[in-house]
């Protein structure tokens, strides 16, 4: 695993439904100031990544909490990315035991 230079915050996006079927209310937060390594993925690293998820933009690790597993609807935000917001597409849990994570981002723009 690459060195964890970066630090997040992991979002999950509230399952509170408006009348009209929108969210509404806070994301609940699964992880604060979470350690990891985000690279932008290029070449032929987002040809590969895309065939997994197709919106794949970022490749990000670290270590996870087996008992707090992230979600594949949750999101990256916050601390070394300011307000940007990943989105978590794919999870590789490398060890299949909840703790070594690769995670496939895309990008989110707007609101």
């Amino acid at each position: 695993m690459k060195s964890l230079r970066h630090v997040v915050n992991v979002l999950r996006p509230t399952e509170a439904e408006g009348t009209r079927g929108q969210s509404q209310g806070q994301p609940d937060t699964i992880c604060k100031e979470w350690p990891c390594s985000i690279e932008t993925l290029s070449g032929r690293e987002v040809v590969q990544a895309r065939t997994i998820f197709a919106e794949a933009t970022h490749k990000v690790e670290g270590y996870g909490d087996p008992g707090n597993r992230f979600k594949e609807r949750d999101y990256l935000t916050g601390g070394s990315i300011g307000t940007r917001k990943l989105a978590i597409g794919f999870i590789n849990d490398i060890q299949q035991n909840g703790v070594q994570l690769s995670l496939l981002c895309g990008e989110r723009t707007g609101g």
